[in-house]
This record gives C-alpha cells, structure tokens and sequence, in this order.
C-alpha cells in the first residue's frame, strides 16, 4: 500500500470551480495512445492555433480510460479533420498538483479508497490535466478530478 503520509508531502491540493470548456482533439482506445495522441496533437498545431502553443489537455474519459489529447475549441469555424469534439463539464473540481518525478506515486495512491473519500474524488467521470508551458517549466503537473455529488 503506497505511504499516505508520503503522498501528502508532495501534493497541493485546492477547489475549484470550472466553467464548461469545450476541446477539441484526438481520442485515443487506450491509455497506451496518450504519446503517439500528443504527438498528433502537436502536428495539428496550424489548423487549431496558427501555429501558437496553447494549453494542452490530456482528458482520461469515461469508462474505459479512454485519453483524450486535446486543446480549447475556437470560438466558431469547423473541427478540422480527423479531430474529434468534447467538452469538459462545468463543476467543482479538487486540484492536485505535483513535480512530474511523483506521477506514479500520486496515481498508485489517490485511487485508494481512503483518499477518494479523503478528498471527495469521484473517479467515475472524466478527469483531466492542463498543460502550459509554465508548468511543465517548472516541471510541475496539475490533474483535475471532478468532486463527488
């Protein structure tokens, strides 16, 4: 079983509440994808940004953890092709943050299910990551992990 107390020596933890946000990008069939998805992601870069670096998105989706390599949907125009459309609910999400050396360490242990009480997790729905440039920077990783109902 990971160390609880280990875990909460590396994590931030805050709430928030987040507006709807609408993605688009690619869905890959397994989490296996999430490399060859970002790779595509960042290929695509002139279609959806003119070339700028948004934030990107990586959306584990539901049921099947199912990722999703994704950035904000323009305001109008078509989804290019190929891409697919989602959007990221409006709710109350906890938001754990941490260097990238502790991934393996946050995901063994925030499953538990003494922390998804712990934090009033609900891992049922889809949970996501932004990447900006200033985080992965400082080689630092936000996940967003909607709040039980």
């Amino acid at each position: 079983m990971p160390d609880k107390a280990l875990l909460e020596n590396v994590i931030q933890v805050r709430t928030v509440k987040r507006d709807v946000t609408p993605l688009i990008g690619f869905e890959g069939a397994g989490l296996d994808d999430e490399k060859r998805l970002f790779k595509r992601l960042n290929e695509t870069f002139e279609l959806i940004a003119g070339g700028k670096r948004p934030p990107m998105y990586l959306v584990i989706l539901m049921p099947g953890f199912r990722p999703f390599a994704a950035v904000e949907a323009p305001d109008s125009g078509p989804i290019p092709n190929g891409m697919t459309a989602y959007t990221i609910p409006a709710d109350d999400y906890v938001v754990f943050g941490f260097e990238k050396a502790h991934v393996g360490l946050f995901w063994s242990s925030i499953c538990t299910e003494d922390n998804q009480k712990k934090y009033n997790i609900d891992l049922a729905k889809p949970r996501f990551e932004i990447g900006t440039p200033e985080l992965e920077t400082a080689g630092l990783i936000e996940w967003y992990i909607p709040i039980r109902r």
